[in-house]
Protein backbone atom coordinates (compact mmCIF):
# COMPACT_ATOMS: atom_id res chain seq x y z
CA UNK A 1 0.00 0.00 0.00
CA UNK A 2 1.17 3.76 -1.11
CA UNK A 3 1.15 6.00 1.35
CA UNK A 4 2.12 9.73 1.50
CA UNK A 5 1.33 9.99 5.58
CA UNK A 6 1.56 6.96 8.24
CA UNK A 7 -1.04 4.29 7.70
CA UNK A 8 -3.27 3.94 10.12
CA UNK A 9 -4.38 -0.15 11.48
CA UNK A 10 -7.87 -0.47 13.50
CA UNK A 11 -8.22 -4.05 15.59
CA UNK A 12 -11.59 -4.75 15.82
CA UNK A 13 -12.49 -7.71 18.73
CA UNK A 14 -14.57 -10.58 16.69
CA UNK A 15 -16.31 -13.07 18.57
CA UNK A 16 -18.28 -16.08 17.22
CA UNK A 17 -22.38 -16.24 17.48
CA UNK A 18 -22.01 -19.14 20.73
CA UNK A 19 -25.77 -19.49 21.53
CA UNK A 20 -26.62 -20.53 18.26
CA UNK A 21 -24.26 -23.22 18.24
CA UNK A 22 -21.21 -21.77 15.57
CA UNK A 23 -18.00 -23.53 15.09
CA UNK A 24 -14.53 -21.89 14.49
CA UNK A 25 -14.44 -24.82 11.72
CA UNK A 26 -18.44 -23.44 10.00
CA UNK A 27 -17.46 -19.98 10.50
CA UNK A 28 -13.51 -19.45 8.77
CA UNK A 29 -15.66 -22.32 5.93
CA UNK A 30 -17.70 -19.07 5.63
CA UNK A 31 -15.33 -16.66 5.67
CA UNK A 32 -12.58 -18.17 2.86
CA UNK A 33 -15.11 -19.20 0.58
CA UNK A 34 -17.80 -16.43 0.44
CA UNK A 35 -16.55 -13.92 3.14
CA UNK A 36 -13.18 -12.70 1.08
CA UNK A 37 -16.13 -11.29 -1.24
CA UNK A 38 -17.09 -7.94 1.30
CA UNK A 39 -15.21 -5.40 -0.09
CA UNK A 40 -12.66 -2.93 1.65
CA UNK A 41 -13.11 0.55 1.02
CA UNK A 42 -10.86 2.15 -1.33
CA UNK A 43 -7.61 2.60 0.07
CA UNK A 44 -8.30 -0.12 2.85
CA UNK A 45 -7.80 -3.35 3.05
CA UNK A 46 -9.11 -5.92 5.88
CA UNK A 47 -7.69 -9.29 7.50
CA UNK A 48 -9.29 -11.27 9.67
CA UNK A 49 -6.83 -13.09 12.45
CA UNK A 50 -7.14 -15.93 14.73
CA UNK A 51 -4.76 -16.25 17.90
CA UNK A 52 -2.10 -18.81 17.53
CA UNK A 53 -0.44 -18.30 21.20
CA UNK A 54 -0.55 -15.51 23.75
CA UNK A 55 -3.24 -13.42 25.62
CA UNK A 56 -5.97 -14.19 22.85
CA UNK A 57 -5.50 -17.94 21.70
CA UNK A 58 -7.85 -19.31 19.35
CA UNK A 59 -10.46 -15.70 19.46
CA UNK A 60 -10.72 -13.32 16.52
CA UNK A 61 -9.78 -9.67 15.38
CA UNK A 62 -10.22 -8.14 12.49
CA UNK A 63 -7.74 -6.18 11.03
CA UNK A 64 -8.14 -3.32 8.82
CA UNK A 65 -5.62 -1.07 7.32
CA UNK A 66 -6.09 2.56 6.00
CA UNK A 67 -3.36 3.82 3.79
CA UNK A 68 -3.28 6.84 5.33
CA UNK A 69 -5.09 9.20 8.26
CA UNK A 70 -7.25 11.15 5.61
CA UNK A 71 -8.45 8.10 3.84
CA UNK A 72 -9.10 5.72 7.18
CA UNK A 73 -11.35 9.13 7.85
CA UNK A 74 -13.15 9.29 4.65
CA UNK A 75 -14.69 6.55 6.24
CA UNK A 76 -15.16 6.34 9.87
CA UNK A 77 -14.78 9.09 11.96
CA UNK A 78 -12.90 9.76 15.79
CA UNK A 79 -15.85 7.53 17.36
CA UNK A 80 -16.15 4.42 15.26
CA UNK A 81 -19.44 5.91 13.08
CA UNK A 82 -19.69 5.58 9.26
CA UNK A 83 -19.32 8.13 7.52
CA UNK A 84 -21.54 9.47 4.73
CA UNK A 85 -18.94 8.53 2.12
CA UNK A 86 -19.06 5.19 4.16
CA UNK A 87 -22.86 4.66 4.00
CA UNK A 88 -22.43 5.75 0.36
CA UNK A 89 -20.05 3.27 -0.42
CA UNK A 90 -22.43 0.41 1.03
CA UNK A 91 -25.22 2.06 -0.63
CA UNK A 92 -23.11 0.85 -3.93
CA UNK A 93 -22.28 -2.31 -2.48
CA UNK A 94 -25.48 -4.33 -1.87
CA UNK A 95 -23.92 -7.58 -2.15
CA UNK A 96 -21.26 -6.53 0.34
CA UNK A 97 -24.04 -5.51 2.56
CA UNK A 98 -25.42 -8.87 2.18
CA UNK A 99 -22.34 -11.07 2.99
CA UNK A 100 -21.58 -8.97 6.14
CA UNK A 101 -25.42 -9.42 7.15
CA UNK A 102 -24.66 -13.62 6.85
CA UNK A 103 -21.34 -13.02 8.64
CA UNK A 104 -23.30 -11.39 11.71
CA UNK A 105 -25.07 -14.92 12.04
CA UNK A 106 -21.40 -16.70 12.56
CA UNK A 107 -19.76 -13.77 14.99
CA UNK A 108 -19.53 -10.12 15.37
CA UNK A 109 -18.48 -7.85 12.35
CA UNK A 110 -15.47 -5.26 12.53
CA UNK A 111 -17.80 -2.57 13.38
CA UNK A 112 -19.35 -0.60 16.06
CA UNK A 113 -20.91 -1.44 18.68
CA UNK A 114 -17.58 -4.67 18.33
CA UNK A 115 -14.57 -3.36 20.74
CA UNK A 116 -11.90 -1.50 18.75
CA UNK A 117 -8.79 0.19 18.59
CA UNK A 118 -7.24 2.83 16.24
CA UNK A 119 -4.01 3.12 15.27
CA UNK A 120 -1.33 5.33 13.83
CA UNK A 121 1.98 4.18 12.58
CA UNK A 122 4.94 5.48 14.33
CA UNK A 123 7.52 3.96 12.32
CA UNK A 124 8.10 0.80 10.63
CA UNK A 125 11.55 -0.88 8.82
CA UNK A 126 11.68 0.12 5.99
CA UNK A 127 14.32 -2.36 5.05
CA UNK A 128 12.17 -5.80 5.91
CA UNK A 129 13.22 -8.58 3.09
CA UNK A 130 9.06 -8.75 3.69
CA UNK A 131 7.48 -8.40 0.48
CA UNK A 132 4.65 -5.97 -0.09
CA UNK A 133 1.38 -7.08 -0.15
CA UNK A 134 -1.50 -8.23 2.10
CA UNK A 135 -1.31 -10.82 4.81
CA UNK A 136 -3.96 -13.04 3.02
CA UNK A 137 -2.77 -13.57 -0.68
CA UNK A 138 -5.08 -16.46 -3.13
CA UNK A 139 -2.32 -18.36 -5.44
CA UNK A 140 -3.97 -20.36 -8.50
CA UNK A 141 -3.00 -23.87 -7.74
CA UNK A 142 -1.69 -23.32 -4.15
CA UNK A 143 -2.21 -23.17 -0.51
CA UNK A 144 -3.17 -19.43 0.06
CA UNK A 145 -0.55 -17.15 1.43
CA UNK A 146 -1.55 -16.26 5.33
CA UNK A 147 1.05 -14.58 7.16
CA UNK A 148 1.18 -14.47 11.19
CA UNK A 149 0.85 -10.91 12.79
CA UNK A 150 2.07 -10.21 16.01
CA UNK A 151 0.41 -8.01 18.37
CA UNK A 152 2.87 -6.61 21.34
CA UNK A 153 1.52 -3.88 24.15
CA UNK A 154 3.69 -1.89 25.33
CA UNK A 155 3.89 1.01 28.25
CA UNK A 156 6.04 3.55 29.15
CA UNK A 157 8.66 3.69 32.24
CA UNK A 158 7.46 5.92 34.76
CA UNK A 159 8.82 9.15 34.21
CA UNK A 160 9.32 8.75 30.28
CA UNK A 161 6.96 10.84 28.14
CA UNK A 162 5.70 10.20 24.69
CA UNK A 163 7.32 12.83 22.62
CA UNK A 164 10.54 11.09 24.06
CA UNK A 165 9.91 7.80 23.33
CA UNK A 166 8.48 8.78 19.86
CA UNK A 167 11.31 10.52 18.82
CA UNK A 168 13.90 7.72 20.16
CA UNK A 169 11.51 5.08 18.04
CA UNK A 170 11.75 7.71 14.81
CA UNK A 171 15.12 8.51 15.03
CA UNK A 172 16.61 5.12 16.00
CA UNK A 173 14.15 2.58 13.85
CA UNK A 174 16.69 2.19 11.25
CA UNK A 175 19.07 0.30 13.27
CA UNK A 176 16.39 -2.10 13.82
CA UNK A 177 17.25 -5.77 11.59
CA UNK A 178 14.05 -8.04 11.57
CA UNK A 179 14.30 -11.50 10.89
CA UNK A 180 13.99 -12.38 6.89
CA UNK A 181 10.60 -12.17 6.00
CA UNK A 182 9.54 -10.32 9.41
CA UNK A 183 9.13 -6.81 9.44
CA UNK A 184 8.25 -4.82 12.24
CA UNK A 185 6.25 -1.70 12.99
CA UNK A 186 5.41 0.91 15.87
CA UNK A 187 1.78 1.99 16.29
CA UNK A 188 0.30 4.49 18.36
CA UNK A 189 -3.06 4.51 19.82
CA UNK A 190 -5.55 7.39 18.62
CA UNK A 191 -8.59 6.11 18.75
CA UNK A 192 -11.13 3.58 20.65
CA UNK A 193 -10.30 2.08 23.74
CA UNK A 194 -6.03 2.34 23.50
CA UNK A 195 -5.59 5.89 22.58
CA UNK A 196 -2.02 7.10 23.52
CA UNK A 197 -1.02 3.37 24.01
CA UNK A 198 1.61 1.73 22.06
CA UNK A 199 1.57 -1.50 20.23
CA UNK A 200 4.47 -3.59 18.17
CA UNK A 201 3.11 -5.12 15.21
CA UNK A 202 4.88 -7.57 13.46
CA UNK A 203 4.05 -9.37 10.24
CA UNK A 204 5.67 -12.49 9.55
CA UNK A 205 6.12 -14.37 6.33
CA UNK A 206 4.32 -17.76 7.60
CA UNK A 207 3.92 -19.73 10.36
CA UNK A 208 7.21 -21.68 9.62
CA UNK A 209 8.72 -18.65 9.50
CA UNK A 210 7.69 -17.80 13.19
CA UNK A 211 8.37 -21.31 14.14
CA UNK A 212 12.02 -21.27 12.93
CA UNK A 213 12.91 -18.24 15.53
CA UNK A 214 10.64 -19.01 18.53
CA UNK A 215 8.61 -22.16 18.33
CA UNK A 216 6.98 -21.47 21.31
CA UNK A 217 6.06 -18.57 23.40
CA UNK A 218 9.31 -16.82 24.47
CA UNK A 219 11.04 -19.79 23.26
CA UNK A 220 14.29 -19.12 20.80
CA UNK A 221 15.98 -21.01 18.28
CA UNK A 222 19.64 -22.12 17.73
CA UNK A 223 18.89 -19.51 14.51
CA UNK A 224 17.34 -17.13 16.22
CA UNK A 225 19.90 -16.58 18.47
CA UNK A 226 22.90 -16.54 15.79
CA UNK A 227 20.96 -13.90 14.20
CA UNK A 228 20.88 -12.03 17.65
CA UNK A 229 24.85 -12.47 17.51
CA UNK A 230 25.10 -11.31 13.99
CA UNK A 231 22.95 -8.02 14.61
CA UNK A 232 24.68 -6.30 17.97
CA UNK A 233 23.65 -2.68 16.56
CA UNK A 234 19.86 -4.07 16.43
CA UNK A 235 20.30 -5.32 20.15
CA UNK A 236 22.08 -1.93 21.23
CA UNK A 237 19.16 0.14 20.48
CA UNK A 238 17.12 -2.48 22.10
CA UNK A 239 18.73 -1.98 25.11
CA UNK A 240 18.44 1.85 24.71
CA UNK A 241 14.54 0.69 23.90
CA UNK A 242 14.31 -1.14 27.27
CA UNK A 243 15.35 2.19 29.11
CA UNK A 244 12.21 4.33 27.92
CA UNK A 245 9.49 1.58 27.86
CA UNK A 246 8.59 -1.50 28.31
CA UNK A 247 10.11 -4.53 25.42
CA UNK A 248 7.99 -6.79 22.85
CA UNK A 249 7.02 -10.02 24.37
CA UNK A 250 6.80 -11.23 28.04
CA UNK A 251 5.96 -10.46 30.25
CA UNK A 252 3.86 -7.81 28.48
CA UNK A 253 0.60 -8.84 26.57
CA UNK A 254 0.76 -9.91 23.54
CA UNK A 255 -0.70 -12.58 20.97
CA UNK A 256 0.28 -13.90 17.99
CA UNK A 257 -2.14 -14.09 15.12
CA UNK A 258 -2.85 -16.63 11.90
CA UNK A 259 -4.31 -15.10 8.98
CA UNK A 260 -7.59 -16.60 8.38
CA UNK A 261 -8.89 -14.48 5.58
CA UNK A 262 -8.83 -10.87 4.14
CA UNK A 263 -10.12 -8.32 1.49
CA UNK A 264 -9.42 -10.03 -1.81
Amino acid sequence: MSQSSPAVFSLHYVGLNLKKGVTEETFEAFVQAKGVQIPAYPGWRWTLLKGLRGERQNQYLMLYEAENADSYARYIDSQGEQTEQARAFWRDHPAGIELINTWKTFATFGELPTIFSTYQQLAENEHSSLAEGPNYQLRDGQEPIKRVVGLHNLALRSGVSPQTFDAFIRDNVHRIDDYPGWKFHMLKGTGGNRIEQYLVMLEIESLASLNSFHPELDVSTEKSLQFVKDHQESERMYDEWRELASFSGAPQLYTDYITIAGSL
